[in-house]
């Protein structure tokens, strides 16, 4: 069973993230504590992460469950994805450039299992190049794969239009900022990017991105030090 992480307001990061920066408070009532598992399942994540790049949430989940349904073993695994055509593959409803990653990168990992189970011993930037030396996986399956795998502590998303969305709501913008804005803005939250990504990514699931962040102010700042 994966570990269950809590994110509570006596928490470490917290507390550093609302000296830094105090409109985290109002993020942090709004979406309350933060309870989430990390996905152990290294190829099953990847496989996912193909198949979503560019698609909206709801629309990579149905192709998703899709491709589970073509698996026998009743998930996504190497055995199932192995055993399926460029065909099947392309059947439910992907494009053809994803497919051929799919299976590349299968086979890949067929190859290269013994890196991924040491993977979580490398870097950021190391793993980034690893990640991102496969045909078909950038910056974007990267940086996934490092937060919601990994739980790696800093991770800013910035490729990705949800967290693009989010942020652009927090800071009242119109057009998301260049990378060298959007990391000088973040630099406030290091080292805990990534708690400060997972709070804007759930504010956005919410829909609570529907009314600016301004009009939220009037939540009040006790009970915090």
């Amino acid at each position: 069973m994966n570990k269950k992480i809590i994110i509570t307001k006596e928490s470490e990061p917290i507390k550093y993230l609302i000296k830094k920066d105090k409109k985290i408070i109002i993020l942090f009532e709004l979406v309350g504590e933060l309870t989430y598992c990390l996905d152990k399942d290294y190829y099953g994540f990847i496989i996912k992460t193909i198949i979503g790049q560019m698609l909206s949430n709801k629309v990579g989940d149905i192709i998703t469950d899709r491709l589970l349904k073509l698996c026998k073993t009743g998930r996504i695994d190497i055995v199932s994805i192995s055993a399926l055509s460029f065909d099947e593959i392309f059947s439910i409803g992907i494009s053809r450039k994803k497919t051929q990653c799919i299976i590349d990168f299968t086979q890949y990992y067929i190859k290269n299992e013994y890196k991924y189970k040491k993977i979580s011993k490398l870097t950021d930037e190391d793993l980034i190049t690893e990640i991102t030396s496969i045909k078909g996986l950038g910056l974007w399956s990267a940086k996934m794969f490092l937060l919601f795998v990994l739980g790696r502590d800093n991770i800013i998303p910035y490729e990705d239009t949800a967290y693009q969305q989010a942020f652009n709501w927090y800071y009242g913008l119109s057009i998301f900022p260049a990378k060298t804005d959007v990391l000088k803005l973040c630099r406030k939250w290091n080292p805990y990017n990534s708690i400060v990504a997972r709070y804007l990514y759930i504010a956005l699931d919410s829909n609570l991105t529907k009314n600016s962040f301004v009009s939220y102010k009037k939540i009040k700042n006790k009970n915090y030090t």
